[in-house]
């Protein structure tokens, strides 16, 4: 089967401009530290098709799915094209339905594979949220090590707002801090990000689904036994806790969310 194709051209929307280039770093370049809109494409058509529809991150994964999850009386499974779940189902009784990813495929059939639209449902429950929220989260998951993501309401990253000074961004949108970080640091991370990106947004609204983050190290409450241990997180807490009281005294609020409804979930932990 051939390997999946690379991105050789990166579009990008900003607030001045917008545009192709032919390297993730060049799009960096373009969108760092601005609110933006980018993705990475094969070819240079299908970016230009991506801009001439509006910039939106879900108008072509919804032309373009590949992987079908389906569900009969002998089993579930996932098949990489239509024409190949096609000839499972036929004929039988079954339920099936298509994906932009195999992960999403995997989380529908484990969720009994019913057809309800979980990400209406979504939808939904983060309607009642403020429209400027801002979202934070941190995983490790996809074999890069700890990373952190920033979004707004609709799940699109903004993370390259902040004033990141640690880690690489990546095409995917988030911040790869690697394998000598732990994931907790990635919480208060994304959680100092997040109020950052609040701020030049002009958000009062910050959320993330760590307890531990929101409740304690935002706040610097470290214990002495954590402070001795990593003193890099110990002062992190202490950066955090300085940007939560500007952001707090201006009228900004920081909550919790659960990980099922998080629209920066990273998807590499259990709610």
């Amino acid at each position: 089967m051939a390997g999946k194709r690379k991105n050789r051209f990166y579009a990008y929307v900003t607030a001045r401009e917008r545009g192709i280039v032919s390297s993730w770093a060049a799009c960096e370049s373009k969108v760092s530290g601005r609110e933006a809109r980018y993705k990475g494409f094969p070819d240079r058509a299908t970016a230009e098709l991506w801009l001439a529809s509006g910039a939106r991150y879900e108008t072509l994964a919804r032309k373009n799915r590949k992987i079908y999850a389906y569900h009969t009386e002998t089993g579930d499974g996932i098949a990489d094209t239509w024409d190949e779940c096609e000839r499972i189902v036929q004929g039988r009784r079954a339920r099936y339905r298509g994906f932009d990813d195999r992960e999403a495929a995997r989380k529908w059939l484990e969720a009994g594979a019913w057809y309800e639209d979980r990400e209406t449902e979504k939808r939904e429950a983060l309607s009642k949220y403020p429209e400027d929220s801002v979202f934070f989260d941190s995983g490790t998951g996809p074999g890069r090590g700890t990373e952190i993501r920033v979004t707004d309401r609709s799940g699109i990253t903004i993370i390259h707002i902040a004033d990141h000074d640690e880690g690489r961004l990546v095409p995917e949108g988030n911040i790869v801090l690697g394998h000598a970080r732990t994931n907790n640091y990635g919480e208060l991370l994304a959680c100092l990000l997040g109020i950052q990106a609040a701020t030049r947004l002009g958000s009062k609204h910050v959320y993330g689904d760590s307890k531990l983050v929101l409740d304690y190290w935002s706040r610097g409450r470290v214990s002495k036994d954590k402070r001795a241990g990593d003193p890099d997180l110990a002062v992190l807490a202490a950066r955090t806790k300085k940007a939560r009281a500007r952001f707090e005294k201006d009228g900004g609020t920081l909550d919790r969310i659960s990980g099922a409804l998080n629209p920066a979930d990273l998807g590499f932990h259990r709610d």
